[in-house]
């Protein structure tokens, strides 16, 4: 069955689709629906960012004032997915974001204020910063 080019959802053939088309759609229209999600995960110590499932990870971070570390992984191996990372305390500690292949040219990225947040899209050579306070 023919698919869709970014996706990978399946298109319909002309009388070649019966009795599989709602199976298919089922499973696109699925497909489709985590399009919407984003994997969540809370944090207090040094954490190593992993694929996510979803499009984005939200990496919520509690620092009880100390420095925590929170490594992203190589943007070649989660190109395409957004990373948001947020410091929710008024503690003195500092949220470190580490990617190795550089976010906007830079290998560290800290929060140091509480609802501080930054949103990191891997390119696929590199993370973009596209949006923080």
């Amino acid at each position: 069955m023919p698919s869709t080019p970014v996706l990978g959802l399946d298109l319909p053939t002309v009388g070649g689709s019966a009795n599989t088309w709602g199976t298919s759609l089922n499973n696109d229209l699925t497909t489709i629906d985590n399009l919407g999600a984003a994997s969540v995960i809370n944090v207090s110590s040094t954490y190593s960012a992993t694929r996510p499932i979803y499009p984005e990870m939200i990496i919520r971070v509690t620092t009880s004032g100390l420095s925590i570390p929170i490594t992203l992984p190589s943007s070649a191996s989660v190109a395409g997915k957004i990373y948001t990372v947020k410091k929710l305390d008024a503690g003195v500690g500092v949220v470190q974001i580490l990617a190795a292949d550089g976010m906007d040219n830079q290998t560290e990225w800290d929060l140091t204020n509480q609802y501080q947040f930054v949103r990191l899209y891997a390119n696929g050579s590199s993370y973009d910063v596209i949006g923080g306070s």
